[in-house]
């Protein structure tokens, strides 16, 4: 079985009851390992507060002194790591595992030499390699000589993510190597390592506390526990998750793996960052599903990735739904057991039926010009909405409106703002996390503020923050709004429904995202 271990960052003798009391709770809440992080307390004179945080741990625990050079805080040499070996040795504090640094291990005969002094001791070496930089170009052949050295107990390989497709290669590491063994990414890209260690056989996983991560990338204990469901994850789970750019907002993680263990669908929804750019994708899209084959169930993309997605369908063969087709977009991707491809967009359908006024004769302003302005546009064409399209460049809604090819929609005029009974903003301004959060994009487009005055209904699809720059400025005016959690679970629905075959928990996710 995969343990957790939770982190925890000490660096006076203060902090040490402090330290203590957190890993206490975690503990109580389901942690398996401490991992002490003494970077900066690490010193001959400071024995006595690493014994007790050795001997009042909770639970058996792993004493870290990580060099500045892989990450951490600790500034001395090889020598000075011997050294406080041996004064913990003297001093007979034995915690379950050493974390030695494989740099430091193989350039000094002191250090290996304090370690065999150790010998005899129920302490296990936990060699270890970081780069935060990115993955090391000679990582196989680290691999190999830290598999070379008979000392260690554990080995233990972790770099920063530059893509998805990293936390692969970690599990490529994980397989290889004979014994137990870590292997995880840093950064947001990483998490699904983190995630999925147990189900490739990682030795462990790391968690962080109350008291702050001590690797970027890492999730709290609860996060790990409770959202993703670590204890139940299997090989046999299977994969989804949301791809997109920037993620950290999202709401999709946290509705669909509760609606998981709701209706007990052996499944773990993970994010996954995949940079702008047709090739960036694919990559990515291809790479799950050779590495993940059988697993790999199902796919939420998000900006900047919807057209990509249907193209990607598209090229592998697979099917496409009438409204995605129209679209030109897609916002969900199915994988079946044999790995057939459909590509749906749910946001279409979503907005048509939260909208709250009478779609069919409607005049509708929409602005922007992406995927998700292409699925409003189409869903709004298909029940009987006049539509125009707003957007900061042109060509892009033009090619809107020419894909669209329906006399019901056309190119809106910016100086000719009135009538409108619905305006819909499917653009990025005013998102949490993205290029202009405390933007409007009524202001952003260079629109007249009647606009939304005259309308029935504002329609807002950026759902993180709730109450967006523009949602406060149509209730200013007294217009009503939809805001953009509506749109969400909407289309959140119809996306589990088509991956799980079962009816989505929407009552417990407006519950949980209230």
């Amino acid at each position: 079985m995969s343990l957790i271990a939770v982190s925890i960052f000490v660096a006076e003798p203060d902090q040490v009851d402090p330290a203590l009391e957190a890993a206490r709770a975690a503990v109580d809440a389901g942690a398996d390992l401490i991992e002490w992080r003494v970077d900066e307390l690490a010193d001959a004179d400071t024995v006595p507060a690493m014994a007790v945080l050795v001997d009042s741990s909770p639970r058996p625990c792993i004493l870290t002194v990580r060099s500045e050079d892989e990450g951490g805080a600790f500034d001395g040499d090889p020598e000075d790591v011997a050294d406080i070996l041996d004064a913990l040795r003297e001093g007979g504090v034995v915690p379950r595992y050493v974390d030695l640094e494989h740099g430091f291990w193989s350039d000094s005969d002191e250090l290996r030499a304090a370690w065999a002094r150790w010998d005899g001791l129920d302490t296990g070496l936990i060699l270890s390699m970081h780069d935060v930089e990115g993955r090391p170009d000679d990582l196989l052949q680290r691999v190999e000589a830290m598999v070379a050295v008979e000392e260690a107990s554990v080995r233990k390989f972790v770099w920063r993510a530059r893509s998805v497709r990293d936390n692969l290669e970690a599990f490529h590491v994980l397989h290889q190597v004979a014994g137990p063994a870590i292997a995880l990414c840093m950064g947001d890209m990483g998490i699904p390592s983190r995630v999925l260690a147990g189900t490739e056989g990682a030795f462990l996983t790391f968690a962080s506390t109350d008291l702050g991560v001590t690797a970027p990338g890492q999730c709290d204990l609860d996060t790990l526990l409770h959202r993703f469901r670590y204890r139940s994850l299997s090989e046999a789970t299977r994969v989804l998750g949301i791809i997109g750019m920037p993620l950290g907002h999202s709401l999709s993680p946290v509705v669909h793996n509760a609606g998981f263990e709701s209706v007990g669908y052996d499944g773990v929804f993970l994010p996954l960052p995949v940079a702008a750019g047709w090739e960036s994708f694919k990559a990515t899209a291809l790479t799950l599903m050779e590495e993940l084959p059988i697993r790999l169930r199902g796919l939420c993309v998000t900006l900047p990735h919807k057209e990509h997605a249907l193209r990607f369908v598209l090229e592998q063969g697979g099917e496409v739904t009438d409204i995605a087709r129209r679209s030109g977009a897609a916002n969900t991707i199915v994988i079946d057991k044999d790995g057939k491809l459909v590509a749906d967009n749910t946001d279409a359908p979503a907005i048509v039926e939260t909208l709250g006024i009478e779609t069919a004769g409607s005049r509708v302003a929409v602005l922007g010009a992406g995927g998700a302005a292409r699925a409003a546009v189409a869903g709004l064409l298909s029940a009987g909405a006049r539509v125009d399209v707003f957007n900061r460049s042109p060509e892009r809604a033009q090619a809107l409106v020419e894909a669209m090819d329906d006399p019901m929609c056309t190119i809106g005029d910016p100086d000719e703002v009135s009538g409108y009974d619905a305006v819909i903003n499917t653009t990025s301004v005013g998102m949490e996390g993205g290029p202009d959060p405390e933007g409007n994009p009524i202001e952003a487009l260079g629109l007249r503020t009647w606009m939304l005055e005259e309308a029935q209904v504002v329609y807002e699809c950026v759902y993180a923050p709730r109450r967006t720059p523009l949602v406060e400025l149509a209730e200013s005016l007294g217009t009503p709004v939809v805001t953009g959690e509506a749109m969400f679970l909407a289309q959140a629905r119809r996306q589990f429904t088509a991956w799980t075959g079962r009816e989505a928990p929407v009552d417990a996710w407006r519950q949980l995202i209230d």
